[in-house]
């Protein structure tokens, strides 16, 4: 969303950039106005992994209510004068706060999943859908319609169509994750929209990378870590039992920084600059992680924990990029070299993947989701 903002400036337009509050150094960076809005989900997820022992519990009702509250009483003023509301996320309460404006309301996906099901998936998808669309409307819609009455505006009658709207923009690529037609809300899908960095790779990234071999991205993004200290020996075991040299993103998990002749830790770094050097990556599965891999051309592994990251797996699956890993709750040095082993040795992975890249290199997610929105403030 930073990536499109920042293409949004350049066309002309102002931009009021509402976030939660980690996100504000990296946003101003990019000299874009910024509004923290929201709890610090890197805070929350770190808490939870020390409390669940690595897993991020779903918002409870109260917790989803309280944050739905806030976006209607709150957001009203800090959006006055905007001619167009774009919400991703968990925003259940930005669209009935764009209602209060009268102004209009688009939502972004990243990954098809949330546009709901279509006949021809299998019945036990459709059925899952259904039962979480059903649990949505039993805990939220009697308290977004009781905040919208207050407010003068009529209830809804379904809550994820609400947060949906009148047409989801599904910024995501079609040769990687395309939306099939005949999903529950209407869309138009255009590309994924990267970030393009400011910076280059770090020196001792650069130094490591011109000594030795292409090495191997292990990352885990946001996801949450209980004990990140017992990846340090993970780690250990992966690089000797496959003989690979590993760069390793501390992520959200703050893991360890134990640097060896075979191993780096890195904190951010450029993904479209490091990638096209790397052997093959193994990550979370997120999307974004996911697009950038496409486009270098490499192979890669998942071991999703939430959300969007077990569909993704699927893709990679599907689409031959790499193997089929198990779920992150599982994952073990064994896991993660067998991950990388088949990587590395498999040719038509590295076909499939350099295939991918090819296809990507002409298509522009940004510039399409940017027409697409002066589109709609013609109207």
């Amino acid at each position: 969303m930073l990536a499109l903002a920042i293409e949004l400036i350049k066309s002309g337009h102002e931009i009021v950039f509402c976030a939660p509050p980690e996100n504000e150094e990296l946003v101003k960076r990019y000299n874009c106005p910024f509004v923290p809005f929201g709890p610090n989900y890197k805070e929350l997820f770190k808490q939870n992994a020390q409390i669940k022992g690595g897993a991020t519990a779903a918002p409870s009702p109260k917790e989803m209510k309280k944050e739905t509250e806030n976006q209607i009483s709150l957001l009203p003023e800090i959006m006055k004068g905007s001619d167009l509301v774009l919400g991703v996320g968990f925003v259940l309460g930005v669209h009935t706060a764009a209602d209060i404006l009268k102004v209009p309301y688009r939502f972004f996906v990243f990954y098809p999943v949330l546009l709901g099901t279509s006949k021809y998936d299998p019945f036990l998808n459709r059925l899952m859908f259904g039962f979480g669309r059903l649990m949505t409307n039993l805990v939220m819609k009697g308290f977004i319609n009781k905040k919208r009455i207050e407010v003068g505006l009529q209830p809804i009658k379904d809550v994820w169509g609400n947060w949906m709207g009148d047409h989801v923009i599904a910024a995501c690529d079609r040769e990687l994750n395309a939306v099939r037609e005949g999903v529950s809300f209407n869309f138009t899908q255009t590309g994924y929209m990267l970030l393009k960095s400011q910076s280059e790779l770090p020196e001792n990234v650069v130094k490591f990378l011109n000594s030795g071999k292409p090495p191997v991205f292990i990352g885990f993004g946001s996801n949450p870590v209980s004990r990140p200290e017992k990846f340090s020996r993970v780690f250990s075991e992966v690089s000797k039992a496959t003989g690979q040299r590993l760069v390793i993103s501390r992520g959200w998990a703050d893991l360890p920084e134990e640097n060896t002749e075979d191993i780096l830790y890195v904190d951010e770094v450029p993904f479209e600059l490091l990638f096209p050097r790397l052997a093959a990556i193994v990550y979370h599965g997120g999307t974004g992680t996911m697009a950038a891999a496409a486009r270098a051309g490499i192979p890669q592994a998942a071991f999703p924990y939430m959300a969007d990251q077990f569909e993704n797996r699927k893709q990679i699956v599907k689409l031959g990029l790499g193997p089929d890993a198990c779920d992150f709750k599982k994952i073990s040095a064994k896991a993660i070299s067998s991950a990388i082993n088949e990587c590395v040795t498999n040719e038509n992975y590295k076909k499939k993947a350099q295939e991918i890249s090819q296809k990507l290199i002409n298509t522009n997610g940004l510039e399409l989701t940017v027409k697409l929105i002066e589109d709609e403030l013609k109207k």
